[in-house]
């Protein structure tokens, strides 16, 4: 017995379902190979910002090409073309947050890095020396976030002063709400149990005189 040949409208839906993958995985090749060429070729401030940009770009010339050579035989009507292209542009920036920027940010990978260079071991009470004489400086961690929060906008540094702007007093406001509202109440800091972390600065006293030069 002759099986019946796929109906029109499953052979229609295969099409579709195909250009869909091929124009989401043009853009993510794409962004890879530019997001690459930006990182070793090009001067870069936020990492976030740049894979934003290196997303655009790459959609734009996907979509560019995409419209000049396959539009005229295109499975797709624009709705369903432009949706594919969101859906492919989220799923890039979820990379660019998961991979670089938390590479670039994350202490917790950092704190396991150390332990392996020093042989597999430190002793737990070197953690906090770790931190302040051999984390800020390698990392260069001041100099990162001053140029990450300038660059944002939310401070300036002026005559050896840095000061909040508008944004920035917006940003420490939202922060400081979500923080206390919205961040776990019964965290689990090494066995114990704690409020602190929803608002991390009660009850401290200043350190470091943290004056201005006069000007």
């Amino acid at each position: 017995m002759i099986s019946e040949p796929p109906s029109t409208a499953a052979q229609a839906l295969r099409a579709k379902l195909f250009e869909i993958a091929g124009l989401a995985l043009a853009i993510g090749v794409l962004f890879l190979v530019i997001n690459w060429l930006h990182f070793q070729f090009l001067p870069v401030s936020v990492i976030l910002y740049a894979c934003i940009l290196d997303t655009l770009a790459a959609s734009a010339i996907v979509l560019g090409l995409y419209r000049f050579i396959w539009w005229k035989r295109t499975a797709l009507v624009a709705t369903e073309a432009g949706l594919t292209v969101i859906a492919a542009n989220l799923l890039v920036l979820l990379y660019a947050v998961m991979g670089p920027t938390v590479i670039d940010r994350s202490l917790s990978i950092y704190i396991v890095q150390k332990v392996d260079m020093r042989g597999g071991e430190v002793a737990e009470a070197a953690m906090p020396a770790i931190f302040t004489d051999e984390y800020m400086p390698e990392f260069r961690l001041v100099d990162v976030r001053l140029t990450e929060q300038v660059t944002s906008g939310t401070l300036v540094i002026e005559n050896g002063c840095i000061s909040i702007t508008p944004k920035g007093k917006l940003l420490s406001d939202f922060a400081g709400f979500y923080r206390k509202n919205f961040m776990p109440r019964k965290r689990v800091l090494m066995g114990e149990v704690t409020d602190q972390l929803t608002d991390p600065f009660r009850g401290t006293q200043p350190r470091v005189d943290v004056r201005c030069p006069e000007r």
